[in-house]
């Protein structure tokens, strides 16, 4: 399922976590050295977390439950415990 809303989501909770400069450089890594781009994390939730872990090492949890707040409350949906487990429940909902 491509999602571009969800991908804005999470690009606009990783601006509010830390700065616009970090969400840009954020999406200039995650298109040329993962070749994924905002519509391919609701197929590729798993690899986007990974990635996630890549680029903010331990740090990764903290923005993850950001994120996780931001899709929540976006969508209008209960929060789930990790990233991957908030995706998949978006895409169940929308088929």
């Amino acid at each position: 399922m491509k999602d571009k809303h969800l991908g804005e989501v999470i690009i606009e909770a990783i601006k509010s976590y830390g700065d616009e400069t970090l969400a840009k450089s954020l999406l200039w890594h995650m298109e040329n050295r993962k070749k994924m781009n905002l519509e391919d994390i609701a197929d590729k939730p798993d690899e986007f977390v990974s990635f996630l872990k890549e680029v903010y090492g331990p740090f990764e949890p903290f923005i993850e439950e950001h994120i996780i707040q931001s899709i929540a409350r976006e969508y209008g949906v209960p929060e789930q415990k990790g990233l991957v487990a908030m995706i998949k429940s978006l895409n169940e909902k929308s088929t």
